[in-house]
């Protein structure tokens, strides 16, 4: 039970019957699984763990690097096919962990490729929904939490498959062999309608809230969260050029993301849903005290972060790390306004040139280490970082150090380093969902929709405003005026936001997707090279050789070629 399209949707990789032997109360029999609550939730609890985790360690390779926000020095075969574009020519990469369709030899989880650990979730939800009836001693608040977490996940999961190999067939119900398999392939429009009926029955029987030894578990918020994001992606250029239209925004699908981004403004206090402060930036990616925060909306409990995580992605040998596997690129740090409000390109911005570091974004320093950014303490002496050109961390070898002269901060806990030995206690989740991201998404329809000002009756606030929230609550100033005199003069600034709020979240890859905008956005990957003479430094930004080759085909995965040969209705993706 190893491949994808047939097994898949007749077993999902391993039956559930297989599952079962391993069940809670060992020697239980399959009836007796599902007729018991503590046995039957035990089972429907493996949704998720088949939650991806970016930051485990043996991924060694993070989605942004696929884009143009970091560049990564692991130099695996999987790394390269993909910057090369062409994903799968290497046949190891069947089990690698963002392009692969099979589940590795270690099991389910952040070790087996997202796809795989999708259809096998799939399967799980279609189990725990066609057996329900099954269930005996449950009350009805506990069926209810059961199926609704059901189906928050078969949507979640789906949806997972659906952003990279484009549309499906509908995976709604426990396929057996005798199944016919000639399954055509939908649209992503009409397959992520799937997952839109599962959240609106999601929301229906979650909770708004769990109790606090359930942590972790989605509710109503989570629901109305994730319904409006992919109901933003239905309405994006590439689902739409999916879908036989133009690769251009449909208005009536951002009018309904809209819909549900104002009832969940509207009840988030209700689910413990809000912006953490300013003077808290820092806490909402990682904590030494709380597990979670209210900006989480969805996100993987995963407890406190190992130090083996942090140390083989973020910190370098010089600190006490491993490899520091991921670095921001220029590009990135170019994305960072001045104090002021203006970008670094704008002649009215103050930025200097010998001094590029100066006056950014708050945002800049709580998410990227630079050369001469204090960070660390050996006794009572301050450490900097020294990416310059014979500098501390430039001297370390190729497959340790920052290939573009940055290091990311977001996700390096204060005194996690050799001197400090601050490592295992830090609470640091991946987030799929927090709600800064609810505004981003709100601003982006509503600027195509209503353009930058007007006040969209969906929410009772405009695109402009949604992103002064986001900006104005880590000190930044209101965009300015002369970038909010056209939806396409806007449109830019809104992409930036949103590079600069989310960044190394795990959603840069998909956007510049959606958006059809890759092939321009990783034409040019830049780094820093900086040489120190005496107090004087001097700043260069070369493209990084043969960093990217992105083309059009590159927009969707290619599914694997026997695959498709299995199915006579199920068609490959364009130019695969």
């Amino acid at each position: 039970m190893k491949r994808f399209i047939i097994l898949l949707l007749a077993l999902g990789f391993l039956s559930c019957e297989r599952f079962l032997d391993r069940s809670p109360d060992q020697g239980v029999t399959e009836t007796e699984v599902f007729t018991n609550y503590e046995s039957y939730r035990a089972f429907n609890d493996k949704l998720y763990a088949y939650l991806d985790d970016y930051f485990d360690w043996r991924r060694r390779f993070d989605s942004g690097s696929f884009s143009d926000e970091t560049e990564n020095n692991s130099n695996w075969t999987v790394q390269n096919d993909m910057n090369a574009g062409g994903f799968y020519s290497s046949a190891g990469n069947s089990t690698q962990t963002e392009i692969g369709w099979e589940i590795s030899n270690h099991g389910i989880g952040s070790r087996s490729p997202v796809i795989a650990n999708s259809f096998q979730a799939i399967r799980t939800a279609n189990t725990t929904i066609e057996r329900i009836e099954m269930l005996q001693d449950a009350t009805p608040g506990q069926i209810d939490e059961l199926m609704g977490q059901a189906y928050f996940m078969r949507a979640w999961h789906y949806f997972q498959v659906l952003i990279r190999w484009g549309g499906m067939p509908e995976m709604k119900v426990s396929f057996t062999p005798d199944t016919d398999f000639n399954l055509p392939r939908r649209s992503f429009v009409e397959s992520a309608q799937d997952c839109l009926e599962d959240l609106d029955m999601a929301f229906e029987l979650l909770p708004t809230k769990w109790e606090s030894n359930q942590l972790g578990r989605v509710t109503k918020g989570a629901a109305l969260g994730l319904k409006g994001m992919i109901q933003l992606y239905m309405a994006s250029p590439l689902m739409q050029q999916d879908a036989g239209n133009g690769a251009v925004y449909n208005q009536d699908l951002l009018k309904q993301a809209m819909v549900t981004q104002g009832e969940l403004f509207k009840t988030a206090g209700e689910y413990g849903i809000q912006l953490m402060s300013g003077d808290n930036y820092k806490d909402i990616f990682y904590s030494e005290f709380e597990p979670a925060n209210s900006e989480y909306i969805f996100w993987r409990h995963t407890g406190i972060r190992s130090s083996q995580d942090v140390r083989n992605h973020f910190i370098p040998q010089s600190y006490g790390g491993a490899n520091a596997t991921t670095g921001p690129t220029q590009n990135t740090v170019d994305r960072y306004e001045m104090s002021n409000g203006l970008p670094i390109t704008d002649p009215d911005s103050g930025f200097d040139s010998s001094n590029p570091y100066e006056n950014r974004d708050p945002r800049f320093y709580n998410n990227v280490l630079y050369d001469g950014a204090p960070w660390g303490k050996n006794g009572d002496t301050q450490l900097y970082i020294e990416t310059y050109t014979g500098g501390r961390e430039d001297k370390l070898p190729i497959n340790q150090r920052s290939l573009t002269g940055y290091f990311i901060k977001k996700y390096w806990p204060e005194g996690n380093n050799r001197w400090e030995n601050r490592y295992d206690m830090h609470y640091m989740p991946w987030v799929f969902i927090r709600y800064a991201q609810i505004y981003l998404d709100f601003a982006e329809a509503a600027n195509e929709v209503y353009g930058p000002t007007a006040v969209a009756p969906e929410t009772g606030m405009s695109a402009v405003q949604a992103i002064n929230i986001i900006r104005n609550r880590v000190g930044m100033p209101d965009v300015n005026s002369k970038f909010t005199a056209s939806k396409d003069l806007f449109r830019e600034r809104i992409r930036n936001e949103r590079a600069v709020e989310l960044c190394f979240e795990g959603h840069r890859w998909f956007d510049s997707r959606r958006w059809k905008t890759a092939q321009v956005d990783y034409r040019s990957i830049r780094k820093v090279i900086i040489t120190k003479d005496g107090d004087n430094y001097s700043y260069e930004y070369p493209e990084i050789p043969n960093a990217r080759n992105f083309s059009e085909r590159n927009y969707w995965y290619p599914i694997p070629l026997e695959e498709v040969s299995k199915n006579e209705n199920f068609t490959q993706n364009p130019g695969w």
